[in-house]
């Protein structure tokens, strides 16, 4: 029961920071932490990221990242079944190795985690050798809390040959903080 009521809470901090996902200003809606070259911020406070407390994620350091930030990168649509064998839908968003490549990656691994604390480990090389984009957007509309946001991870299954007949493993939604090993 705690533990919903920290995703609650969180999810409310968030959405009030994001400012409905379109938001010039907003709050930072990912963390990237763990091996980078690039930080903007200090180390996590527990008494101020129930979020962060609640997963066992601890840094010291990290790259944060606006949704405005995230909205200026290129974009890319990947239109895609999803879930796997559902309706196509539209997503759209900044390329995640764009996203990583800010934030300077030193290490080969990736920790996602969503706000429901799903965590998957991800090999940075399939990030970068297919067009993964980190979505904000589905439909044209920015993706929510609630929904699928603040970000979701989206793979181009549809139409790269290499991922045919990929699961939905992968696919992490409500992506909050990503951690590089």
């Amino acid at each position: 029961m705690i533990r919903l009521m920290t995703i609650i809470l969180t999810s409310a901090s968030l959405a009030a920071c994001s400012g409905g996902g379109d938001s010039a200003g907003g709050g930072d809606i990912l963390t990237i932490h763990g091996e980078i070259g690039t930080v903007d911020r200090g180390p996590m406070e527990p008494g101020l990221e129930p979020l962060f407390r609640a997963y066992g994620i601890d840094f010291e350091q990290a790259s944060v990242m606006p949704f405005a930030s995230l909205a200026d990168m290129p974009q890319h649509t990947v239109r895609v079944a999803y879930p796997e064998g559902g309706e196509t839908h539209s997503f759209s968003g900044p390329l995640l190795r764009d996203v990583l490549a800010a934030a300077l990656p030193e290490g080969d691994m990736l920790t996602v985690t969503a706000l429901d604390g799903y965590q998957r480990d991800i090999e940075l090389s399939r990030i970068q050798e297919h067009d993964v984009i980190l979505a904000i957007r589905m439909e044209g509309d920015a993706l929510n809390i609630g929904g699928f946001g603040p970000a979701m991870i989206v793979w181009p299954r549809d139409t790269d040959d290499a991922l045919d007949g990929m699961d939905d493993s992968d696919w992490v939604w409500g992506v909050f903080s990503i951690e590089v090993r």
